[in-house]
């Protein structure tokens, strides 16, 4: 556990009032909210001193001073048995006289598995309290319930998760203890940094084509999987998702078959991989469709993208270029209809995006934006160099793809000094932030770096962890090195870099700091 400086000042302590129904004596589940067999659900909350624990410092800072105004709950119940279920709510919270209470909320019932005594088992596994709607962006944590075996576990008496038995009927009261939260330090709560915070989601969007043996060119139908790669576990986003109906058929005035982009939703990255690491895994499947081409043999497409694949399809203009897939055995192209496609022909459509050969800027690859940053004449889409600044997207530094500037990717001189005798420097650390209100947390052995955007900048500090003290650290962001030297090493220290906002982002951040291990145990 790390040890940490100051004592928390608060502790908020919020009753939760549990919801309960049983079955009938037919055996039947009893929904009728005016029956006996249901209690109400209420919260209540007050603010207690926190008494010193002396064993243990912490670093927390105030509490907000924001009033609570939801409360999200996830519980389980009825483990093991048939009823057994997973409640997931935003319950608002009333005020009354000092005291906070949650409103009645209908969401929670819970079913008596146990027809003997009429009891069910319920265990609280999340217990968050925000200023605000959850559901809207700007609502921010203020309390946590921090989970047992967490470093902020010892600070109350029951941590979560919290198990108990409720009588149907009965009103019973369960104190849940929460902590004033700050999510810079939300893994010492014990909660993954996404689950209490709003994810950044991007639209992703793919066209595809079939070509058969012959060399024909089809507008494809096709079903997509979606897996996040980048964790520990791989993580299905979005499973077996089909065409949709209404974006593909045969277009009668025309005599063409047609279909549109596929357009889907996908997080930023959560676990700090860079711009350049895949973590978004797209499989796509081919389908029959009847009348287009003839039945295809089973055939499937994996395409691996990375953070900067995914902003290096967003046109200035804001919208979004698709990524082409095309499920062929070779490079003769067709012209969506069955027939084969001359791509001489200026009056042909070889790859089906509506823009005759002639006047297409990539007549190989559907772009129907006509997307061309460098203005040279060939579509971003098949533009080996799409900024024109002579160095190939496959030679650019992350970011770069779309960046012309002669200083965009060019080594930067670092500013470190030498760390003093005894101590070392660390290597560097690498932090992709995309997070426009919420800081992106980085543990490294020495303590927790954290980054978040303030007023007037970036602002990224270091906490150290025991044996270890800071005396200087370094952050490169934008191709400039700034560093500063620590005065309170025990403490750590930040860097804010000025004139940096939301439209910059994403950006990746490379930080790395002199550290002193204090104990005095041989290296």
């Amino acid at each position: 556990m790390k040890l940490l400086k100051k004592y928390l000042a608060l502790v908020a302590v919020l009753s939760l009032f549990v919801t309960s129904c049983t079955k009938d004596e037919d055996g039947t589940l009893n929904n009728d909210p005016g029956s006996e067999s249901f209690a109400e659900l209420s919260l209540g909350a007050t603010l207690n001193d926190f008494v010193n624990r002396a064993a243990v410092k912490q670093s927390i800072p105030d509490c907000s001073s924001e009033a609570p105004a939801y409360a999200h709950i996830e519980l389980t119940h009825n483990s093991g048995t048939d009823l057994e279920g997973v409640i997931n709510v935003n319950v608002p919270i009333l005020s009354e006289n000092g005291s906070f209470y949650t409103d009645y909320d209908e969401d929670l019932k819970i079913p008596v598995a146990n027809a003997d005594d009429k009891t069910a088992t319920v265990s609280v596994t999340t217990f968050l309290v925000y200023d605000g709607d959850p559901d809207d962006v700007g609502s921010t944590v203020i309390w946590a319930a921090p989970a047992t075996t967490s470093n902020y576990g010892a600070f109350v008496n029951q941590g979560l998760p919290y198990n108990f038995t409720i009588r149907a009927g009965s009103k019973k009261y369960v104190d849940i203890e929460v902590l004033c939260f700050d999510n810079r330090d939300v893994d010492l709560y014990g909660y993954q940094f996404f689950n209490l915070v709003p994810e950044v989601l991007h639209e992703v969007c793919i066209f595809a084509n079939y070509c058969n043996e012959d060399g024909r060119h089809f507008a494809a139908n096709y079903s997509l999987e979606i897996i996040y790669t980048g964790g520990s576990e791989d993580m299905v986003l979005h499973e077996s998702m089909d065409l949709p109906e209404d974006s593909y058929g045969f277009d009668e005035d025309t005599g063409d078959y047609y279909a549109d982009p596929f357009c889907f939703a996908v997080p930023a990255p959560m676990y700090n991989e860079t711009s350049t690491t895949n973590y978004i895994r797209i499989i796509a499947t081919l389908s029959n469709w009847t009348g287009n081409y003839p039945d295809p043999a089973d055939e499937e497409i994996i395409l691996d993208l990375s953070w900067g694949d995914i902003m290096n399809s967003v046109q200035e203009d804001g919208t979004i270029d698709y990524f082409h897939l095309l499920f062929c055995d070779q490079d003769d192209p067709g012209n969506g209809n069955g027939e084969e496609c001359d791509p001489e022909d200026p009056a042909a459509d070889c790859d089906n995006d509506t823009i005759p050969n002639g006047q297409d800027n990539c007549p190989g690859i559907a772009n129907t934006d006509q997307a061309d940053l460098d203005e040279d004449g060939v579509g971003d889409v098949c533009d080996p160099d799409i900024d024109g600044d002579d160095i190939l997207n496959e030679n650019e530094n992350p970011g770069c793809v779309r960046d012309p500037s002669p200083d965009c990717g060019i080594t930067v001189v670092p500013c470190l000094t030498a760390a003093a005798n005894g101590c070392v420097s660390t290597e560097s650390t690498d932090i992709n932030f995309n997070s426009i209100s919420s800081p992106v947390v980085t543990n490294v052995y020495y303590g927790d770096w954290s980054a978040v955007l303030v007023e007037g900048g970036l602002f990224v500090g270091i906490t150290p962890i025991i044996p270890y003290e800071i005396s200087a650290i370094e952050v490169i962001v934008l191709e400039t090195a700034n560093c500063t030297e620590i005065s309170v090493p025990n403490e750590g220290g930040s860097i804010t870099i000025p004139e940096i906002t939301a439209d910059d982002l994403p950006i990746d951040i490379s930080v790395r700091a002199n550290i002193c291990d204090v104990s005095g145990e041989p290296q």
